[in-house]
């Protein structure tokens, strides 16, 4: 997926916009590639994640937290929330899922609205992938959950 982009490259410009001749009143700038899917309509992202089993979906959103944050299809989540979801920190699940068996909870996830089954997943986190049903999550996305909070706190850079 991330192979198809277009390298990042160097823009030379000067103030106009122009390709000048010499650098010497040039701005560099970054042209940072951004995957299609992020230019779709609202509506058609909605369909398609409304099409997406649990364990697909939670590993969508969180891949895609600040795009589907910003959709209303991803709770919002508070500084102790993303400590939970990215590290081994344990605090009380808000539902603690005792001993249900993997395939009972997929089966009661199918039937959560796709805002409430992220809700339940980010409150539950360590629980499901300790059973295997959420992913565990790259640094990168750890990463940009925690520079999505920090924005939601501080505002944008």
């Amino acid at each position: 997926m991330a192979d198809d982009l277009p390298p990042t490259q160097d823009l030379v410009t000067n103030e106009s916009g122009d390709r000048p001749d010499s650098t010497s009143n040039a701005i560099v700038q970054k042209a940072t590639p951004q995957h299609p899917f992020y230019s779709l309509p609202a509506e058609l992202i909605f369909d398609i994640v409304d099409l997406l089993p649990p364990e697909a979906f939670i590993n969508f959103v969180f891949a895609n937290y600040p795009l589907l944050h910003s959709y209303g299809l991803a709770p919002a989540l508070s500084p102790p929330r993303v400590v939970y979801i990215t590290t081994q920190t344990k605090i009380p699940a808000l539902f603690p899922l005792l001993s249900i068996p993997p395939e009972i909870m997929l089966h009661v996830m199918r039937h959560l609205k796709p805002i409430d089954m992220m809700r339940f997943a980010v409150a539950n986190y360590q629980d499901l992938v300790h059973q295997g049903i959420a992913p565990p999550l790259s640094e990168e996305t750890r990463r940009q959950l925690r520079n999505a909070v920090n924005r939601q706190r501080f505002g944008p850079d």
